[in-house]
Parts: C-alpha cells; sequence; structure tokens
C-alpha cells in the first residue's frame, strides 16, 4: 500500500473522532497521606529495639477521618482520557477477533509505570514511535480479518450486494471495535474510505474493507477508552456516562478488555443505568476466568513482582537458582492471590494465611519438605505458621526487594511503606551517593546497613525505611528461610514508627504479617491501591470521601472480601459519572 493511503486511512482514523482536547486535561495532585487511622494496636512480640532517637521530621500523622455528609455534592474528581496499555490492547484484539495475536506485548515500547501502575493516563502518552506501532498493529489485524472475511461478515455479499454488506460489516465490526455504536456521520466517513479500494490492487471488497479495519484501529475512539457522558440534569459540573461508557469501565477493570456481547446487550437494553444491574453485571465478569487475568494485572503490580522472572542472582551466592525457580515464585503467588479472591474470599488472609502454593521447584528452592509427589503442578500445602505467612513471605516479593548477591533492608521496608502503608516518602538528600554496602562475610547484612544508614543524613529516613526491611532478614535473596548469616545469628526484630495503629517492636516479618491481617492501615491502603489501578490516576483531596465509602463496603459491610470492594466501587456514584470539565471544547 502506499504512502499516500497510508495517510488517506490515518486521515479518516482521525476525522471521525470528535475534538478530545478538552477531555485529556490534567487535573491530578500528589496522593495524600494514609485516609484516616484507628484504635492502637501493636502487633508481634516485644523485642530489644533498634536505636531509635526522635521521630524524623518526615513522618507526619494520618489526618483524620473525612467528613462525608450524605447530601453532600458529588465530586468524582478529575477524569483523564485513559490509551489502552500494552494488555488491554492485545486482550481487546483477542475479544475482537476471537484469537490472540499478541501485537502490543511482543513488540510495542513498554509503558511507564505511575504510582505503581502501567495504566495511569497521565503516563500513556503517544510519541511517534507509539503512532507506528499502533498503524503496525492495525495492518496485522487488517490483514488476519482479510485472511477469513466470511468468519467476520454479518452477511453474504453475493446476497445482498458488497456495498450494502459492506456498510453492514462497519456497523457491526465498528460498534464492536470503537465499543459503542458508530453515528451516520462516521459511517459515511468510513464507506468513503471503503470505495478507495477499486483504485488499489487487488479485490476492491476485500480491499477496501482491509481500509476500513486499519482507520478503525488507528482511531482514538479504538486506542482510548473516550468517556464523553451525558448532562446532569440540575448539575453542570457532573455529566453521567452512558450505558457503552460503562459496560467499557466495568470490562476493562475486571478484564483489562473490551465488552462481551452479553454486557454490549445489558448496555442496549438500559440495564446498566442502575447500581443494580451494574452489580449485575460485575458479578457475571467476576465469575468468567477473563476475571482471574484481569486483576492479576492489578495484583502483580501492586505488589511489584512482575519482573521476577527475569531477575539476574550472582552464581556466587545462588549457584543453584534457575529461571523456571524464579518463574515459580510468581505462579506460587498468583495461585495464593486467586485462592484468596475467589475461594477464601478474605483479604485477611492475603497477609497473614498460614498456606501457600508448592510445586517441586519451589520446595527445592525454599529448601522445604512438604511432602513427596510434588510434580510441576502448583498446590496448595500449609506452610509452618512460624516461618511464613501470608504474600509478604512469599519468594516472589522477597526475590524483588533483594540484590543479585544479598538482601535489601532499603528496598524491602521501602516497599512496605509505599506499597503495604501508601505512604509517600520523600526522596534522598541532594548529593547524597546511593551506594550499598558491600558485601563482608565478617558481618550480617543488618549490621552493613546499621553502620551504612548512621550518617546523620541518612538517619532520618533509615528509622523509617529500615525497621520493616529488618523484620524480614530471616529470607535470603530469594525469599529462603534462613536463622544464621555468614556464622551469626540473624536478628530480624524491629520497632515501626511513624505508622499511628502500627507503631511497636516486631519479632520479624511473621509478627508484622499476623498485625497487618487486621490492620486499618493495611486494608484502607489496599483500597486506595485498587482506586487507583480502577480509576487511572491517583487520589486527590476531593478522593476522600470515595475512599472512606470503599474502606466501609470492603472491610466493614463486605467483610474484607475483594469481591464486596470490586463491588463498593463498581456501584458507587463516582464509578459511574465524570466531571464535565472542558466540554465547551467538544465538538456535537
Amino acid at each position: 500500500m502506499s504512502l499516500a493511503h497510508h495517510l488517506r486511512t490515518l486521515g479518516v482514523a482521525l476525522s471521525v473522532a470528535p475534538a478530545l482536547g478538552g477531555l485529556m486535561g490534567c487535573e491530578e495532585g500528589p496522593p495524600p497521606a494514609n485516609m484516616a487511622p484507628a484504635p492502637p494496636v501493636v502487633g508481634g512480640t516485644t523485642a530489644p529495639p533498634p536505636d531509635v532517637t526522635e521521630p524524623p521530621e518526615v513522618v507526619t500523622p494520618p489526618p483524620p477521618p473525612p467528613e462525608c455528609p450524605a447530601d453532600a455534592p458529588l465530586d468524582p474528581g478529575p477524569t483523564l482520557v485513559r490509551r489502552l496499555n500494552r494488555t488491554e490492547y492485545d486482550h481487546t484484539v483477542r475479544d475482537l477477533l476471537g484469537e490472540d495475536l499478541g501485537l502490543a506485548l511482543g513488540a510495542f515500547t513498554p509503558e511507564e509505570e505511575m504510582l505503581g501502575f502501567d495504566n495511569n493516563a497521565r503516563a500513556l502518552q503517544v510519541t511517534p514511535v507509539h503512532a507506528e506501532q499502533f498503524m503496525t498493529g492495525a495492518e496485522a489485524v487488517a490483514g488476519h480479518v482479510a485472511a477469513d472475511f466470511a468468519a467476520f461478515l454479518p452477511c453474504d455479499p453475493a446476497e445482498i450486494g458488497e456495498d450494502a454488506c459492506a456498510a453492514a460489516f462497519i456497523h457491526t465490526f465498528g460498534r464492536r471495535a470503537w465499543r459503542r455504536p458508530l453515528t451516520a456521520a462516521e459511517q459515511a466517513r468510513l464507506m468513503a474510505l471503503y470505495a478507495e479500494g477499486e483504485a488499489l490492487e487487488g479485490p476492491a471488497f476485500e480491499t477496501g474493507l482491509s481500509l476500513v479495519v486499519q482507520a478503525l484501529l488507528q482511531s482514538p475512539h479504538f486506542l482510548y477508552r473516550v468517556e464523553v457522558g451525558t448532562p446532569v440534569e440540575g448539575d453542570a459540573t457532573l455529566r453521567a456516562l452512558t450505558a457503552d461508557e460503562l459496560a467499557s469501565r466495568l470490562s476493562y477493570l475486571l478484564w483489562a478488555s473490551m465488552p462481551d456481547a452479553a454486557l454490549f446487550d445489558a448496555a442496549d437494553r438500559g440495564e446498566l443505568s442502575t447500581p443494580e444491574g451494574i452489580a449485575a453485571q460485575s458479578a457475571r465478569l467476576l465469575a468468567d476466568p477473563r476475571a482471574r487475568d484481569g486483576l492479576w494485572r492489578f495484583f502483580v503490580q501492586w505488589l511489584a513482582i512482575e519482573d521476577v522472572p527475569s531477575l539476574v542472582r550472582d552464581a556466587r551466592y545462588y549457584p543453584d537458582v534457575t529461571p523456571e525457580q524464579l518463574a515459580a515464585l510468581v505462579g506460587e503467588t498468583r495461585a495464593f492471590v486467586e485462592f484468596v479472591v475467589f475461594e477464601a474470599r478474605d483479604m485477611r488472609a492475603l497477609f497473614d494465611a498460614p498456606y501457600s502454593f508448592r510445586n517441586a521447584a519451589l520446595a527445592s528452592l525454599y529448601g522445604e519438605d512438604v511432602g513427596a509427589g510434588l510434580g510441576d503442578a502448583l498446590v496448595k500445602v500449609p506452610v509452618d505458621p512460624q516461618v511464613r505467612r501470608g504474600v509478604l513471605t512469599h519468594g516472589s516479593i522477597l526475590a524483588a526487594t533483594a540484590k543479585p548477591n544479598m538482601t535489601s533492608p532499603v528496598h524491602r521496608g521501602k516497599f512496605i511503606r509505599e506499597h503495604i502503608f501508601c505512604e509517600t516518602l520523600p526522596p534522598p538528600p541532594a548529593g547524597v551517593p546511593i551506594v550499598a554496602p558491600d558485601p563482608d562475610p565478617a558481618l550480617t547484612t543488618r549490621e552493613r546497613w546499621a553502620i551504612h544508614s548512621s550518617e546523620p543524613s541518612c538517619r532520618g529516613c533509615h528509622q523509617l525505611i529500615d525497621p520493616p526491611g529488618f523484620l524480614f532478614e530471616g529470607y535470603d535473596a530469594v525469599g529462603k528461610a534462613r536463622s544464621v548469616e555468614n556464622g551469626h545469628p540473624i536478628d530480624a526484630t524491629g520497632r515501626l514508627i511513624g505508622t499511628g495503629e502500627l507503631d511497636g517492636d516486631y519479632a520479624d516479618g511473621v509478627a508484622l504479617a499476623r498485625a497487618l491481617a487486621t490492620s486499618e492501615t493495611a486494608h484502607r491502603c489496599l483500597t486506595t491501591q485498587f482506586f487507583r489501578y480502577a480509576f487511572g490516576r491517583g487520589e486527590t483531596s476531593v478522593d476522600a470521601c470515595t475512599l472512606d465509602d470503599l474502606y466501609t463496603g470492603y472491610a466493614e459491610a463486605g467483610a474484607y472480601d475483594f469481591n464486596a470492594l470490586v463491588g463498593a466501587l463498581t456501584a458507587h456514584p463516582a464509578f459511574r459519572h465524570r466531571r464535565a470539565q472542558g466540554f465547551e471544547e467538544v465538538a456535537p
């Protein structure tokens, strides 16, 4: 195909889109601190604390609970138009065609992460490289469709005529690709592009429809999740999402993909106009196997373990660790998370469950005797509750927060503070070199870091970061339990400060895990992390009441069931509305 026709196809793709400038503004501010305090609870057992002088100035107490009167006006917070990331692109193409082509994950530029997630609207910019990749992807999809047009046509061109059948294809395929019905003007533009197939080599019908498929998949209406909404009577600050926009919000939240036929049909019948109708579809989507893949995208990024299979361990210290074992570490966590979310349905178990999943590779890596007969398949097994409890003692997280040749209390402590407590830590002081202490056969890792962190310029932040990391010194850089390092006994005690309810002395990571199971701080943070993933942005001050509602629906009314958190979020008015900013700039 000539360059002129490439440009013509892209021009049609863009010309059928509305002016999106008003939808792409950025109002987002920095996330607030933890949302609310709880009654004092100290977990763990008393142990000799590290030398803690005065709390560093970076520690601030949690704000008081927000005041949320029932008649307060709704503010759903900033709404940013979101581009499909690579996973969403591949899943959407899979469900559009009925076959996984694996186009984006294999070739597209990886997304930048923001707040730990790759679906944050602010990070999903488009560069010239992206535009070229989207064009290549659209051509690949068009080639796949052209290879078997009969499978995608809703009609027989020999019976009703090629032009009539092309119009029917644009109507049905376009509705699914753009996740909404096409307007008459859009349909006309695409029919005009189809007609240009006569000027190209090859059969005019097939060539014209190939151009149409390319245009559909290069349009912002395919590449972005466009949410325009409709005006809300009596409130000029709000717009209610349309049924099709709500269908996409649901499917991309739970499946990381486009709506299926049943969800499109529910939208057409008006069933998504009520919280009850949304709840019914949400429950249906959660019961579908695609929800396991979709929600795993949240957990694997929140727990920061996606790159574990490609980690490198120093062969001088870990000579027997294989890539298969590292991949099995992530497999263990996925099997565990899916069991907790879909079977146990109690997220307290995420932190302190006395069971996990093992196969032969994992049992060998951990040095555990969990019974004979283990093969490649992961099976649920009990673990020693004095040694392991919950996901924080999984090798996946412990390996991801370690160095190639040793553990890293700083990385592990930073993970706890940021991912489990939702704290925002300040950057290191300017001019301070960030260099980890070298391994020393005469000292334990904790002893080396104690010397390293004793510098006055480092002490303030390290009083926050190091203690939760020290609690997991009973596990090496691949998660194997240990009690001795370099001939010295491991000291895995630590004192947490600046956390409110979790402040206190802990004997080890297991003691912290047991405290986290019922910790309001931990479960409010989980709520906040899911909010960030679901809305593709960080929380702002106007989201305080929404977050409080979600926590109440999840932890109090929902008994810590993750399905209840999903239900609370999808039923919330903030999920069904957007701000009306910028709509004076949007063409009708």
